[in-house]
């Protein structure tokens, strides 16, 4: 490694110093922070209709147009996470399956030049805030102008995302309806103090977060008005591997989205058990939760859930296994025929 890739490496793992000013101009173009203004050339804001799903329109956030709109419509927002853009997830897996079976507006986020590769911190990490305040500007403009009103608003982040969308409840003149956290970024965030520099139940109406890396990108303790947390038992997500292609990968993380997109179209549903939290769920204590009612984990998750939930999964798509009274069937059914053969 050559001494000039040192010096990098270095600042990437430390984060800020008394040197950083020095080290700025001698960084490549992609670390870069965000100049702390609104509007910013750095973050725009695409609509996708159903009219416009191949030729999206870069809105102005200060004068968005209200007849690009389809009228009437519940708008959705999805926010991409570090080393992302507004083609990959959550819009990858979410956004043309929202548009071909709901009748709803969706904006996506790209701030793409503010999260590359290899600058999560403290480059991605601290230009979360302003991505944040500029999608709160939006929001704001978007319901003065009468195009959306507050309670048809959700936000969809992943990651990164995630806490981006947390972080707009601190600029929106209203607060919004409902927040889904697929995954929230853990790393940068999992020690600050103040909600108001993360995602909680106190940012939207209702907060849904699923967690699927909790060990590693994201986070364990609950976050929203409802946790959801598939095959926390395995400790990884069932069928996932590190290694894709000879290549790391967390497939871990990214199945948050891909199961978020599958919950809008499944016939079956992703439903699950509440229990008292992660530790009475590893403790065996969630038989003492059993008169509570069993939720849906995903879109169309009951806005009357509160808590934390647990649920299994497929090893591949489709992986929602349904009702759980079904699964317990399948279970003893299995149970049965073992016990026949070995008789």
């Amino acid at each position: 490694m050559s001494k000039y890739s040192t010096v990098i490496l270095l600042f990437v793992i430390f984060g800020c110093s008394k040197a950083e000013k020095q080290l700025r101009g001698w960084l490549p173009e992609f670390c870069v922070f965000a100049e702390q203004k609104c509007p910013n050339s750095r973050v725009t804001f695409w609509l996708y209709t159903n009219q416009t799903r191949d030729d999206p329109i870069q809105l102005d956030p200060l004068s968005p147009q209200k007849d690009l709109f389809e009228p009437r419509l519940p708008l959705k927002i999805l926010i991409h996470g570090f080393i992302g853009n507004r083609n990959l997830t959550p819009n990858l897996e979410v956004r043309d399956v929202l548009l071909q079976t709901q009748p709803v507006n969706v904006i996506s986020v790209d701030y793409e030049t503010l999260v590359r590769w290899p600058c999560y911190f403290p480059w991605a990490v601290n230009n979360a805030p302003i991505v944040s305040e500029c999608l709160g500007q939006m929001i704001n403009n978007l319901i003065s102008s009468g195009i959306s009103g507050r309670e048809d608003i959700h936000l969809i982040g992943f990651s990164l995302g995630a806490q981006v969308a947390g972080m707009v409840a601190n600029y929106v003149s209203q607060p919004l309806a409902r927040i889904t956290g697929l995954d929230p970024a853990g790393p940068g965030f999992m020690m600050l103090p103040s909600l108001q520099q993360k995602l909680d139940s106190s940012d939207a109406d209702f907060v849904d977060i699923i967690h699927t890396d909790p060990f590693f990108f994201s986070m364990l303790p609950p976050m929203g008005h409802a946790d959801f947390y598939p095959n926390l038992d395995q400790l990884n997500q069932r069928g996932c591997s590190y290694i894709s292609n000879w290549r790391f990968y967390n497939c871990n993380h990214y199945r948050a989205a891909i199961y978020y997109g599958e919950s809008i179209v499944s016939g079956r549903g992703f439903w699950a058990q509440q229990c008292g939290g992660w530790f009475d769920f590893f403790s065996q204590r969630c038989s003492h939760y059993s008169n509570m009612p069993n939720t849906q984990m995903g879109y169309f998750v009951s806005e009357n859930a509160s808590g934390s939930y647990f649920l299994s999964t497929h090893d591949v798509s489709p992986f929602a296994k349904g009702p759980l009274v079904e699964v317990e069937f399948d279970i003893s059914k299995i149970r049965k025929t073992t016990d026949l053969a070995l008789s």
